[in-house]
């Protein structure tokens, strides 16, 4: 699309810290035309310059990997300069925009005053899809994703997803695509009927498993989720939902497959930001939403503020 320009920047973090930034990808587009990819592995700033396993496990960086890259204080120059005053886009642009802020606070170093769109939103205003995972919207929209995790690989896709949902639409305007929806999303399989699941291939980072429910093994009564019963809805970034069951039982909690009378709190995935549940649509914020009104207790956690409860068990295999 002519005139249509921006930068897609993805990062990857060494460990639950947003700011422990260990690699960058950036892809260039100007005038609808995707022009190139650069990547960059670093340390993370030395604040936060240690590597968790899980993290190991997800993106395949380890610490031998960047012993010899430059820190991200001193590879993120040329970040800026690839960037130059084109504006960013992101999946998921709370994540990337928010660890660029924390690893140049780390860093004591300027945050660039970068103004992100989300590809996240842009997605859920025009698809109508299950899941809105960078892997699913790229597979609906036809769009190579061979390295999910990779900077490089995820900002090529991201800056994909742009183009064509622009194409799709006939929107030039970062703004206005992530803020108009369509009339007619468009639907790559039919949708199954509520409540009934229906099993189907997805192209995603984690293999979709059958879910155990897991002992409660946790007996620190000052943890924060310690007794509490947590149900999930959307997919998280960080975690497949057996491992945040099993993390969450080993501090205490009971994991539950869906929201009843016992549940104290709701975990939203899929990029979902803030405490309201019912601007997230699915049958369990739906009921959050409906027993929070009557007066039941509820605490709804986003990813970001979920991790932030599980710093000290995070890195538990």
């Amino acid at each position: 699309m002519p005139g249509l320009s921006f930068a897609a920047l993805d990062v990857e973090t060494a460990n639950s810290s947003r700011g422990s930034i260990c690699a960058v990808g950036v892809a260039i587009v100007r005038d609808g035309i995707r022009l190139a990819t650069h990547s960059w592995l670093c340390r993370p700033p030395r604040s936060v310059d240690f590597f968790s396993r899980h993290n190991i496990r997800v993106h395949g960086i380890s610490p031998m990997m960047v012993a010899d890259e430059p820190v991200f204080a001193e590879c993120f120059p040329e970040v800026l300069e690839a960037v130059a005053d084109l504006p960013l886009v992101a999946h998921n642009a709370g994540f990337d925009s928010g660890a660029i802020r924390e690893a140049c606070r780390h860093s004591e170093i300027p945050a660039p005053n970068w103004d992100f769109t989300c590809t996240l939103t842009m997605s859920r205003r025009h698809l109508d899809l299950d899941s809105y995972r960078l892997p699913d919207v790229a597979e609906a929209l036809d769009i190579s994703l061979l390295a999910h995790h990779n900077a490089a690989a995820d900002a090529t896709a991201a800056a994909d997803i742009v183009l064509a949902l622009s194409a799709r639409t006939g929107i030039t305007s970062l703004n206005d695509l992530e803020r108009l929806g369509s009339d007619r999303p468009y639907r790559t399989r039919p949708k199954p009927p509520l409540r009934v699941e229906v099993p189907r291939p997805r192209r995603t980072f984690f293999a979709r498993e059958e879910l155990v429910l897991p002992e409660v093994t946790g007996i620190d009564p000052t943890h924060p989720l310690h007794g509490q019963t947590i149900v999930f809805t959307g997919d998280l970034t960080t975690l497949t939902r057996q491992e945040a069951w099993n993390i969450i039982a080993a501090c205490g909690a009971t994991p539950a497959k869906n929201v009843t009378k016992r549940t104290t709190c709701l975990v939203i995935g899929d990029g979902f930001t803030g405490r309201d549940p019912s601007t997230f649509t699915t049958t369990k914020a739906h009921r959050a939403t409906q027993l929070r009104a009557q007066g039941q207790h509820i605490e709804v956690l986003d990813e970001q503020h979920f991790l932030a409860m599980l710093k000290p068990t995070l890195t538990v295999s």
